[in-house]
């Protein structure tokens, strides 16, 4: 789902746009999870639907509800579970839950790049598609996500999920006034970067609540039309409320203003 285009003039002529990546979650009723798996590199996640990896075996996917390709696998009352799957052998959880109460759990396992690391990931999107679309949304947010962050910061941070938190960054381009830019985590923002005619990408993920740390992801276009143009991947930045992010080229720091569950009441600009 895409996003209406927003324009404005804040100090230079500047355009930003921003567009979802699906991942608002729908009216319903899909329980919140919430796993522990010490032996997955998971100390503690929550989410719709929570991921486990394994480096040998691929990914687990789990949640608190029938889902199109899962299969019980046993009673989640807040303490430990052993998940016994065919073909992937058995997952130990220390601990699945739900702040709704004892439920049924419900998982699969699916084969999935994991360049030798452990962690998880989780998500809140509730409705797909088919088994496929469940599936390759959430090797997406494995493989071209959670395995393209900082080593550091996977390893400081191991549980990544994308939910619905509310991102505002302030962007401070050399020598020009700053730009606010707000939108749900995961989405893409654009600026056009002034003096030129390239256009720089932003899709910000939430490491930390409390620290409101952000992972964001970089790209950089030379055409108008963002959305289906070719991009250069510029990597990751990290930045946060206490320590924003300096680019070199192009030159501006970014600045994380807030990340959290409510929409954030937009700041005066200096």
């Amino acid at each position: 789902m895409r996003r209406p285009v927003q324009e404005g003039l804040v100090g230079f002529a500047a355009i930003w746009l921003s567009a979802s990546v699906g991942v608002a979650a729908a009216a319903g009723g899909r329980p919140r999870l919430s796993v522990s798996a010490p032996a997955s590199g998971c100390p503690a996640i929550d989410g719709t639907f929570v991921v486990l990896l394994d480096p040998q075996r691929g990914m687990l996917l789990l949640s608190g509800a029938e889902f199109v390709g899962g299969h019980p696998v046993g009673r989640a009352t807040g303490g430990a579970l052993r998940v016994a799957l065919p073909r992937s052998g058995t997952w130990d959880l220390s601990r699945a839950g739900s702040p709704a109460g004892p439920l049924e759990l419900w998982g699969a396992a699916y084969p999935a790049r994991t360049d030798g690391i452990g962690g998880c990931v989780a998500f809140d999107r509730e409705q797909f598609s088919s088994e496929g679309d469940l599936v390759t949304y959430a090797q997406w947010l494995v493989t071209e996500v959670y395995l393209k962050l900082p080593a550091a910061e996977r390893e400081r941070f191991p549980a990544l999920r994308l939910a619905n938190r509310v991102v505002r960054l302030r962007l401070q381009p050399a020598g020009y006034q700053p730009v606010v830019l707000q939108d749900t985590e995961g989405a893409t923002m654009a600026l056009r970067v002034p003096g030129g005619s390239q256009t720089l990408l932003l899709r910000p993920f939430v490491l930390d609540d409390a620290t409101e740390r952000l992972a964001i992801e970089l790209s950089i276009t030379e055409e108008p039309y963002w959305q289906k143009a070719s991009k250069r991947p510029l990597g990751f930045v990290v930045a946060s409320v206490a320590q924003p992010a300096t680019l070199t080229d192009p030159a501006m720091t970014i600045q994380v203003e807030a990340a959290s569950a409510q929409p954030a009441a937009p700041g005066p600009l200096e």
